[in-house]
């Protein structure tokens, strides 16, 4: 009895210390923000729009000096992209804090089929350039590998996480007919997002003005353009494959969804959780097969 009280009151005791950091931070912001808003406003983009970097394994290395890189710009950015193989082209799109590379999994397969396998570092991320990027800005450079001028000849996407949110913007948009398979994507960003300005204790005055600015650069909303939304204007078949241990991204999202559109087909796996699902066997092979097989009814049509 005397344990569970302890736990009872440290429990009680971390949730205050937290609520008490939040609105220390909510006052602190709030006054900066009337004060000194360029600099509140930098501080807040390298604390919640700048993704960590970090080093590449040995054997990622390897993987991407087998590969022939090239480059595209974007919003004056130079994303760093790499590509394997000849045919018809599978774009993979990685998440937040994600490297290109980490698809590598899925690599081997559609090469030998015949395909040419295109992966990218997003802004800000791997050696792409830039220190910070948004939802918004990793629409624009999906979409730019459906530029017809580019000749990329993207046949399928597969994307993972904040890209499948990505993914998901840009299909709405370009309205492409392709395959697509969004591996444990973000589908409510907007909450997800508005949750973690919430738990930093940043104000709402703060990140909406901050918002609408991103909005009002890259000629996107937030609302109009959250990917649960965008998802029931969208025709084309669409399969997610998602963890019910996901602490990233929720299950559930992508469990109701498929429920209630019939062009969204939903996998779910057990026990790999965010990250350890693009490393999968089982997931890999599905997947593959899936890209596989629309191709063979595509040309039976």
């Amino acid at each position: 009895m005397e344990k569970n009280t302890f736990k009872l009151k440290s429990t009680s005791t971390n949730v205050r210390n937290i609520k008490i950091k939040q609105r220390s931070t909510h006052l602190l912001i709030t006054a900066m923000w009337h004060l000194v808003p360029t600099v509140t406003r930098r501080i807040i983009t390298k604390h919640i729009f700048s993704p960590k970097r970090y080093d590449l394994t040995p054997g990622e290395r390897k993987y991407l000096e087998m590969g022939k890189p090239f480059r595209i710009n974007v919003h004056g950015k130079t994303i760093q992209c790499w590509k394997w193989g000849h045919g018809p082209s599978i774009l993979f799109v990685h998440g937040w804090n994600g490297r290109g590379v980490h698809f590598r999994y899925f690599f081997e397969e559609f090469i030998n089929a015949g395909y040419t396998v295109i992966a990218y570092d997003a802004p800000a991320h791997g050696e792409s350039n830039g220190q910070d990027t948004s939802y918004f800005e990793l629409t624009d450079v999906v979409r730019s590998f459906l530029d017809s001028s580019l000749s990329f000849d993207i046949q399928s996407i597969i994307a993972h996480s904040l890209g499948a949110s990505a993914v998901i913007n840009c299909l709405s948009k370009e309205k492409p007919s392709i395959d697509t398979v969004l591996i444990a994507p973000a589908l409510k960003f907007r909450e997800l997002l508005y949750n973690t300005f919430d738990n930093q204790g940043l104000p709402e005055i703060v990140y909406q003005a901050m918002i609408a600015e991103l909005e009002s650069y890259y000629g996107y909303n937030l609302y109009e353009d959250n990917p649960y939304t965008l998802l029931k204007k969208i025709s084309s078949k669409i399969f997610i494959v998602h963890d019910k241990d996901d602490l990233t991204t929720p299950y559930l999202d992508s469990k109701v969804i498929a429920e209630q559109l019939n062009h969204v087909h939903l996998l779910t796996t057990e026990g790999l959780g965010h990250k350890n699902i693009l490393r999968d066997k089982t997931v890999v092979n599905t997947i593959q097969k899936y890209i596989f097989d629309q191709e063979i009814n595509v040309r039976n049509r």
